[in-house]
């Protein structure tokens, strides 16, 4: 919501607890919060209606993992609510986002979308990096440490994480109306690095002097560790190992020849320059 708006465009989000989402920003309110419940409905949701036709809808999963029957439930009714939304006010167009680990179960997020008769278009991204991203607090929680415990298997797990700024830009450098229709498409950043170059980036641009040193740990004592001497959130811990253990390289070679679009360098979006 604080990077989506643009002169050329009105942008509108629905959230359950508009308090509570403004209590949680990091940057400056840009769009139109509405308070809208897509699990409950009820009469904001019956009563929610544009001045004008939405050109195109965007629905970023929020649930913790679609691997799990509760939550794929979940995000089966909230989209339905959502596509319900979209068509009462014109829109014809949407864009669902997910995590690359959703991938295994997108077929089912894929057969609402294809029910409800509306265009769309399936994104899978990489791993977000960027201020207030999962990955940025992890690793500035373990840079701030004197050691950091880590397992083989994790150090050398490949990925190609993308700012969350690059993919909001890639969303406004698409047109929607002639590409990627009903079509499920991957997008990676500009790198490829392993969670061990990752840290070194981070070590390099943030922390230079910091004297972490690096110690190889069994990773089945890898969770008490970090939660014992690291106090890191236990929540932040379980999401990332969560996304890194389906993450993997992305070329981007679906779309490239279609859209022209410059990545920002992973030094310039770690240093948040």
């Amino acid at each position: 919501m604080s990077n989506l708006h643009k002169e050329d465009f009105q942008v509108h989000g629905l959230v359950r607890d508009v308090d509570l989402f403004r209590a949680r920003l990091t940057e400056e309110l840009t769009g139109t919060l509405n308070k809208v419940d897509l699990l409950r409905k009820g009469k904001e949701f019956e009563q929610f209606k544009l001045d004008t036709n939405a050109d195109l809808a965007i629905y970023i999963t929020h649930v913790p993992d679609l691997g799990e029957m509760v939550n794929l439930n979940l995000e089966v009714i909230t989209l339905s609510n959502f596509i319900e939304l979209a068509r009462r006010n014109g829109c014809n167009r949407i864009i669902y986002i997910a995590r690359l680990m959703d991938k295994p179960f997108i077929h089912t997020i894929r057969s609402v979308l294809d029910s409800c008769g509306i265009a769309y278009t399936i994104v899978l991204k990489n791993l977000a990096i960027g201020k207030g991203s999962v990955l940025d607090r992890y690793m500035r929680q373990v840079l701030n440490s004197k050691y950091l415990p880590y397992d083989s298997a994790l150090a050398k797990l490949k990925f190609s994480p993308i700012s969350a700024l690059d993919l909001l830009r890639w969303i406004y450098n698409v047109d929607w109306n002639k590409n990627f229709i009903n079509e499920v498409i991957e997008i990676g950043g500009p790198n490829t690095l392993t969670v061990q170059e990752m840290f070194r980036l981070y070590r390099k641009n943030l922390f230079p002097n910091s004297p972490v040193k690096s110690i190889k740990l069994p990773h089945s004592i890898m969770s008490i560790f970090y939660k014992k001497f690291y106090h890191i959130n236990s929540e932040d811990l379980v999401e990332f190992k969560r996304l890194m253990k389906r993450e993997y390289p992305i070329d981007n070679s679906h779309w490239k020849q279609i859209i022209l679009f410059s990545f920002t360098p992973l030094d310039q979006v770690i240093s948040g320059g």
